[in-house]
């Protein structure tokens, strides 16, 4: 397994140093995701119809709109988890990593912080796994705690760090920073902004999609719609400062 991180430390008490970054992703095909006339319904009730989009490999996108129009759905289209009307097909080579909105809740509980991430660790990142937590703001004696003691923000830094050190190139992340602070905001950001596989942002947080994020999907009215431009010119085009700006725009 390639070595999912380089480390870069100035000082090693000062983890505002360390520089995470991917190595070149496994090369998938052209195009990753191709969703053409997709349709889900639960019972009577249309989540959306004839949606399509492409996600060309390399790229970066968000998807938008208010809760309940099927972002979330998508993705578990996606993923294969349900079932839907229309085709949905996955590029050559695609190997998926997905941080659900309870991802957390998957931990196991009784192993502790360390033990979490030297489960998985492969090769050299194994000689580097308390630097990694320590980037993820775990050290000291923070590092030999059970999961099961840890806050819901910890819990949640623990399981990106899980993911990030999978051999993906599709990574589709639901609403990733619930719980972050800045700091850790930033660091995963850094990390996206590196990662030259292709990526699918589900989430509100219209800084952490500032740069990341060069086209827009918005779920609306049971449509997807493809805007090409970053969030910054799909929110100025939709007369709106923010994405929460949605939710309350929706319900007037």
């Amino acid at each position: 397994m390639l070595e999912k991180f380089e480390i870069v430390q100035v000082d090693e008490m000062d983890t505002s140093s360390l520089n995470l970054k991917f190595p070149p992703a496994p090369r998938s095909g052209n195009y990753p995701v191709i969703v053409e006339e997709l349709t889900k319904k639960y019972d009577n009730h249309v989540v959306f119809e004839n949606a399509s989009l492409t996600i060309a490999r390399g790229e970066k996108v968000a998807f938008v709109g208010k809760n309940g129009e099927g972002k979330s759905t998508m993705i578990k289209a996606i993923m294969g988890e349900i079932d839907f009307e229309g085709k949905m097909q996955l590029g050559h080579n695609s190997m998926i990593g997905y941080f659900a909105q309870n991802e957390a809740s998957r931990l196991d509980v009784e192993l502790t912080v360390f033990d979490t991430i030297e489960q998985i660790a492969q090769g050299d990142i194994r000689t580097k796994i308390k630097d990694m937590l320590g980037a993820f703001m775990f050290s000291g004696d923070n590092i030999d705690k059970k999961v099961k003691v840890l806050s819901g923000g910890e819990k949640t830094r623990l399981a990106m760090l899980k993911l990030l050190l999978q051999p993906v190139n599709l990574l589709i992340l639901d609403e990733p920073t619930n719980h972050l602070d800045i700091k850790t905001k930033d660091i995963l950001k850094d990390a996206l902004l590196a990662f030259d596989g292709t990526l699918i942002l589900v989430s509100h947080d219209r800084d952490f999609l500032d740069g990341l994020a060069t086209k827009v999907f918005e779920f609306g009215n049971k449509r997807v719609r493809e805007h090409f431009e970053d969030i910054n010119g799909f929110l100025r085009n939709k007369k709106l400062e923010n994405l929460k700006e949605i939710e309350r725009t929706a319900k007037a």
